[in-house]
């Protein structure tokens, strides 16, 4: 009995706040993105269905190149076109979908002045991006935007899904405070905050690309594809892990997880869950 493991049956589930308009911003429209973009409008398309009000914004300043296929979701067809408006219109002419989009590079002020001045929405930013200047933005809206907070319920949730050669990760959380563990909680049943994925891996919002190129001549993502130094499928699989943990918080309203780890190579994958202890030792580990 030792052995055995009950942090998932012991977690909280995660509670958001109470919303009129759930709005979703996706940063980075590229090998993850353009598959999670596709993936998270079928989950708008669900909670429409349901009476719920919900936005999505997808915000990427790139343009399709051919390198992109077919690592990122895109045909040969849409080359040259940016790529934050190409899957905008798929979005509306596959589910009838109302999609925005910015060609551009997310920036707070600008993606959020809607969102922080209407108390009563929720914004979900969804990184899908490879650099740590978008995080470091991202982080930055988690921290300044957050606006008026009843009950200490946060205004701003952060997903952000990365990868490596073969393996991801999938992080989420509301803020960039250090909490005491049990502030996270309501009781022992529900999860109203969780540290942000920049406190459970502070090397997001640094320069690794940097390091790299010390000491290695840095190849494009299709270039190490066909090098056998990047699995073909991994960033689907990070686009499907956000995905889902998206449907559990806003759907299925059953989340009880806040990072999600997986490894195509191996075939195994691992979480971290809703409790006092997994969240002490994530953000401690980390110091």
């Amino acid at each position: 009995m030792n052995g055995i493991d009950l942090s998932f049956a012991q977690a909280a589930v995660v509670m958001p706040k109470v919303y009129t308009k759930l709005r979703i911003i996706q940063v980075g429209a590229g090998g993850t993105g353009s598959f999670a973009a596709l993936a998270i409008a079928r989950l708008i398309y669900e909670l429409k269905e349901s009476g719920r009000e919900v936005d999505l914004l997808i915000v990427d300043p790139d343009r399709v190149e051919s390198g992109n296929i077919p690592r990122s979701n895109f045909c040969a067809a849409e080359i040259g076109s940016f790529k934050a408006q190409t899957l905008s219109k798929r979005i509306a002419l596959a589910w009838g979908l109302e999609c925005q989009y910015a060609n551009e590079s997310f920036d707070a002020e600008i993606h959020l002045k809607h969102s922080a001045s209407d108390y009563r929405s929720l914004t979900v930013i969804v990184g899908c991006v490879d650099n740590y200047h978008a995080r470091r933005e991202m982080h930055r809206a988690v921290e300044q935007f957050q606006g008026y907070q009843s009950n200490e319920a946060p205004n701003i949730w952060w997903v952000d899904g990365g990868n490596g050669r073969y393996s991801g990760q999938v992080l989420i959380g509301s803020t960039t405070k250090r909490l005491k563990p049990v502030n996270h909680f309501v009781g022992s049943s529900i999860c109203r905050t969780l540290p942000a994925p920049s406190l459970i891996h502070p090397e997001l919002l640094i320069d690794q690309e940097t390091k790299t190129r010390q000491h290695t001549n840095p190849a494009s993502c299709p270039e190490r594809i066909r090098l056998g130094g990047q699995s073909l499928n991994v960033n689907q699989r990070v686009a499907i892990e956000i995905a889902e943990m998206l449907t559990s918080m806003f759907l299925a309203r059953n989340l009880k997880r806040f990072a999600t780890y997986f490894d195509l190579e191996t075939g195994t994958s691992r979480s971290l869950y809703c409790t006092s202890d997994q969240i002490e030792a994530a953000v401690q580990k980390r110091k």
